[in-house]
């Protein structure tokens, strides 16, 4: 299960999940971040039929619109442009969004399915995760673990000077799944401003031609043109395709074991993630925190499968 926010650099995430044999998607829930849920879960429609084969029947469900604390959150800065996926104007949904609540179709899921079966990978504000597993607790039992793409433990955020942006837009949800007690990997700022996608690749899959990579490379030139802006460095991170990645090839990260939580009452550093790699709290590990990646690797397996699996002239992705 995919609980994203799409958002740029969760499209790249969903055309890689889809590329990936590994994975086999069971539906794509939709919480607000990067832009309102209206546009998120229209966005997802959209990235999903674009995509196409078992995922344009994939379900696409609506989840929370705002925080769990309804705390009004740090203002966006548009960073994903004109709709949130960088101004690409996709076909529109053949279908409405399947029926029911985000939160309850994962429960569902989860009990129709064997005891760590199913892996959750969160791209988003995890206010849909934190009320799963409060208001289904049992199940946290069933989950295999949750890839999150969130914080930033050894880095400075993005949001504010402290905190990440998904876990700066629901500090308390962050902390909740963060001391759940469910098997947790945290794919952070600290990995994924290390793992750029650079100007040519973004070139590349525009000149590969077919539907799927067209629109990725336009997305990434976006985000491209932002970060050379804003950054003067003309490559982007892709945060969320990171955290797929993650859940594919975990071999690509550096990993090390720490107790983490999350502020949720610092006056500069709310939203920040917390995480104790030396044992200073005396609290047993809780979570798997990325501390490295192998940025050419990752680079080479991203192109790899969106070539190899969407491109005009595929090849078998490795």
């Amino acid at each position: 299960m995919i609980d994203c926010d799409p958002g740029i650099d969760d499209a790249i995430a969903l055309f890689l999940a889809y590329a990936s044999p590994e994975l086999e998607v069971a539906g794509v829930t939709t919480v607000a971040g990067n832009v309102g849920l209206d546009q998120v879960v229209d966005n997802a429609l959209r990235l999903c039929d674009l995509i196409g084969g078992p995922a344009a029947a994939t379900p696409v469900l609506r989840g929370h619109a705002g925080p769990l604390a309804r705390v009004p959150r740090h203002p966006d800065e548009p960073v994903h442009g004109a709709y949130g996926l960088g101004g690409v104007e996709l076909p529109a949904a053949a279908r409405a969004a399947h029926p029911g609540h985000a939160v309850d179709w994962m429960a569902e899921q989860l009990r129709g399915a064997d005891p760590g079966e199913i892996t959750l990978i969160a791209t988003a504000p995890l206010t849909n995760v934190a009320a799963l597993l409060h208001i289904h607790p049992d199940t946290r039992a069933l989950l295999r673990e949750i890839v999150v793409m969130g914080g930033a433990a050894f880095a400075p955020g993005n949001t504010t000077p402290a905190a990440e942006f998904n876990f700066h837009a629901d500090p308390e949800a962050a902390r909740y799944v963060t001391e759940s007690g469910v098997p947790l990997r945290i794919v952070g700022l600290d990995v994924t401003r290390k793992a750029l996608t650079p100007l040519a690749d973004a070139d590349a899959l525009v000149a590969d031609g077919a539907p799927v990579t067209t629109a990725a490379g336009q997305m990434l030139r976006h985000l491209i043109d932002r970060y050379a802006r804003r950054h003067r460095v003309r490559a982007c991170a892709v945060h969320d395709a990171l955290a797929v990645a993650a859940a594919v090839r975990p071999e690509l990260l550096e990993w090390t074991e720490a107790w983490v939580t999350v502020e949720c009452a610092g006056e500069f550093t709310r939203g920040a993630l917390v995480a104790d790699v030396h044992g200073r709290t005396g609290l047993a590990p809780n979570a798997r925190v990325a501390t490295g990646v192998d940025a050419e690797a990752f680079r080479a397996f991203l192109m790899s499968r969106l070539c190899g699996h969407y491109g005009a002239a595929t090849t078998p992705a490795p």
